[in-house]
């Protein structure tokens, strides 16, 4: 066996599972309420390329929540219910094992995110809209490369501890962290440093780059860089397209690499 059939098995389980299917459908309708919504209140005119920056919104909050529930259990339940241990006395790696199941759920993500986009591209253009093709094509990417980060992330959780439910308890972590707690940190931060005469205004960049540091932020510099804005975003480099580019696809392979190097050190017993 190798890491192409455990991702063929792993993908036949997901899309069987009830929970799995509400999460692909759960990512597929809000895309296209988006679509469906945006041409309605959104300022003319109406494109697919400012339809990025519309729905941006909408992914930070949801596709954390998605990626994290379809991987967090990916390896955990195998671990506790002996599989893992069946699996690994096969002619199999802990890297098949863990290849294997990412491409299985970050693809199922992905299939469900590129479909969802081809139905708001057709919501959006019929009948007033405009299709900006290059554009739009990069925004459906930097979608789908979002929630293989956070696909990523609920993988990792599964990967750095033996049970089930601490797996689920550290990937809400993570989501109450950077969805909820974040923004707040930042806020406070700023609040505190204009009231103690540090700063007048805004936080200055290394500040904003540290702060920016959260995938969602990434995510929406990314999408400002490339989708809405289609040139240099305003302040240091730093802060900019390619930057964000960079730290997105960080985001993606780092936090996974590093849970593959605990766990390939771990007894799975």
């Amino acid at each position: 066996m190798t890491w192409q059939t455990i991702a063929r098995q792993d993908v036949e389980l997901t899309v069987g599972a009830r929970s799995s299917k509400l999460l692909l459908w759960l990512t597929v309708i809000s895309v296209l309420l988006a679509a469906y919504i945006y041409p309605i209140v959104g300022s003319a005119p109406i494109t697919t390329a400012r339809f990025g920056g519309f729905v941006t919104g909408w992914l930070t909050t949801l596709l954390p929540f998605v990626g994290v529930l379809l991987g967090y259990g990916a390896v955990v339940n195998e671990r506790e219910s002996g599989a893992l241990r069946l699996s690994l006395s096969l002619p199999n790696s802990r890297l098949d094992v863990v290849l294997g199941k990412f491409c299985s759920r970050a693809g199922l993500l992905t299939g469900a995110l590129l479909a969802a986009m081809a139905g708001a591209g057709v919501l959006v253009v019929y009948p007033f809209g405009e299709l900006v093709v290059g554009r739009f094509l990069a925004f459906a990417l930097l979608t789908v490369l979002f929630g293989v980060v956070w696909c990523g992330l609920g993988l990792a959780t599964s990967l750095v501890v033996a049970t089930r439910r601490r797996a689920l308890v550290l990937s809400f972590a993570l989501v109450f962290l950077f969805v909820v707690v974040w923004d707040a940190v930042g806020t406070a931060l700023r609040v505190g440093l204009n009231a103690a005469g540090v700063v007048d205004g805004g936080l200055p960049g290394p500040a904003q780059f540290l702060l920016g540091l959260e995938p969602g932020h990434v995510f929406q510099r990314v999408v400002a860089g490339f989708v809405t804005n289609g040139g240099p975003v305003d302040g240091p480099w730093y802060l900019g397209g390619w930057v964000a580019l960079a730290l997105l696809v960080l985001w993606s392979v780092g936090p996974l690499g590093l849970a593959y190097a605990s766990f390939a050190r771990r007894d799975v017993s």
